[in-house]
């Protein structure tokens, strides 16, 4: 009869079995040893594993969602700067705010800024968390987060004149970079009786972030933030039923919130628009967006 294969670890020898015993403690207690002994290391290498893609992953959520108001780089125009020195160490001081610069980034995503609409900006922040109604998961809240928290090295190095930070005109004590009260001014500077052309209303309300004059709205072109409106006249009429394409538009200004493009966000277009120009510039203006040959 032949043995087993596995016969060759039977051991007969109690002496052999205590040494092999004794071998096998000392052998898991050095591997034990040598994986607490590296843990801290692995787990600082997996942590910062797990941010940097924290941080890609909100930049492709930024680029497709916040750059065209805050800039490709956090530098504003038309909404705040983020990679700002002084966002990275005064905002907070200015807004009295108790919790850490992380903790306002994520508020703000979060909840937006919808109180915010006659401000001095000309694109209202709006309401990203699917907790409140906006788009975004959790997890791409924190994502977001954690982006513009990445600029705070960058920003940091900033000099005063390198600092892209626009001055809250309504917030106390807020000087700005360069450590001087600000110099309040209108939205548009527009002298008594002057009609704005509607390209330049466009442009001072700044329109251009959210909607494309060029490109074409369809399925497979949809604009990031604001739908396209290089076809506006020919899907404006399709829109409402019943409604024509300057009623249409012209009430989209008017009340931004009436009719609501599907899989956009209500509340995105900042409310009070139409209060920032005559019934004149308002009517040029819808003339204009529906002007397949207007003048860019």
């Amino acid at each position: 009869m032949h043995k087993p294969w596995y016969s060759i670890f039977y051991i007969q020898s109690p002496i052999a079995k205590i040494v092999w015993g004794i071998f096998g403690v000392v052998l898991s207690m050095v591997v034990i040893l040598f994986v607490l002994a590296t843990e801290e290391t692995r787990m600082m290498a997996q942590t910062g594993n797990w941010e940097g893609r924290s941080i890609e992953h909100g930049a492709a959520l930024y680029s497709g969602n916040c750059a065209s108001c805050h800039g490709n780089h956090g530098q504003g125009e038309p909404g705040p700067a983020l990679n700002s020195n002084y966002f990275f160490t005064q905002r907070l001081d200015d807004l009295a705010f108790a919790g850490t610069l992380e903790d306002y980034v994520s508020l703000t995503i979060t909840a937006g800024r919808p109180s915010k609409t006659n401000g001095q900006w000309a694109v209202m922040m709006p309401t990203w968390s699917a907790r409140h109604g906006g788009p975004m998961r959790d997890d791409q809240v924190l994502n977001v987060t954690a982006y513009v928290m990445n600029w705070e090295e960058e920003a940091l190095a900033q000099s005063p004149e390198e600092d892209p930070w626009i001055t809250f005109l309504d917030t106390p004590g807020d000087l700005g970079p360069s450590g001087v009260p600000p110099v309040t001014q209108p939205v548009a500077d527009v002298e008594e009786g002057e009609v704005r052309a509607p390209d330049q209303i466009f442009a001072s309300l700044a329109c251009a972030a959210c909607h494309n004059l060029l490109e074409p709205q369809t399925e497979d072109n949809r604009g990031p933030v604001g739908p396209n409106m290089g076809n506006l006249d020919e899907v404006a009429a399709t829109r409402v039923e019943g409604m024509s394409a300057s009623d249409y538009v012209h009430q989209s200004i008017v009340e931004p919130n009436a009719h609501v493009v599907a899989s956009y966000m209500p509340n995105l277009m900042p409310a009070g628009l139409a209060d920032r120009m005559t019934e004149e510039e308002l009517n040029g203006l819808v003339e204009w967006l529906l002007d397949p040959d207007r003048a860019q």
